[in-house]
């Protein structure tokens, strides 16, 4: 099964960070739902706040990024990847120390300067650690699947620890923030019109269903 890929510019993920969703509702208040893990409408909103005041110390505009979807799509998008293969990574027994972390910063010039490419991909630089970690196990688990040098075995495993993380910790999106399709991300839904309208939209909307579901 082809995935939606959210192009990130790193060297450790070239290919990309193969994001997916099983359909179903999700509790009120929710954004998304990852596994047994609530990401809350609030959560989304504090972290858009979040991007767009390190995009603003960094001066950085919202134009720069050239997103593919919104910033409330595109960050969680990010969020819910983040969390889908680290829960998997902890399920499988994988391990990832800070050194790790560290060192992929430092091989791409020292985090000032990693700071900027996880900025341009819309992740805030609160998540940005937990979102390397998401990489760095991704990519472990694909070496245990059998990921060689050539690109056609590496995206044979990458295929199937995608599978492997959707069966075991599923995803699924709220409706408010677009409608979400397994092979091309967020697109236009009738009843909420476009990608962006819908997620402009349901951050506002998904602050008042987060207060009434406590």
């Amino acid at each position: 099964m082809k995935s939606y890929r959210v192009r990130v510019a790193v060297a450790l993920a070239a290919t990309g960070i193969a994001v997916t969703a099983c359909g179903g509702p999700v509790q009120a208040g929710s954004a998304a739902i990852v596994g047994s893990e609530r990401i809350t409408s609030s959560d989304l909103n504090d972290e858009v706040r979040e991007l767009r005041a390190d995009l603003a110390a960094n001066k950085i505009s919202e134009d720069q990024l050239q997103l593919t979807f919104s910033l409330p799509q595109t960050v969680l998008l990010n969020m819910t990847t983040s969390r889908q293969f680290q829960e998997l990574g902890r399920r499988k027994g994988i391990t990832v120390t800070d050194r790790e972390v560290d060192d992929i910063a430092i091989a791409q010039g020292g985090w000032d300067q990693f700071n900027k490419v996880l900025l341009a991909n819309g992740i805030p630089l609160d998540e940005g650690r937990a979102f390397i970690r998401a990489v760095i196990v991704r990519n472990k688990l694909a070496q245990q699947s059998g990921a060689g040098q050539d690109q056609a075995a590496q995206q044979a495993a990458l295929q199937k620890i995608i599978q492997e993380a959707d069966s075991t910790v599923p995803v699924k999106y709220s409706p408010r923030y677009g409608k979400f399709d397994p092979q091309q991300g967020f697109v236009a839904d009738d009843r909420f019109g476009s990608p962006a309208a819908a997620a402009a939209g349901g951050a506002a909307a998904g602050a008042a269903d987060a207060g009434q579901a406590g």
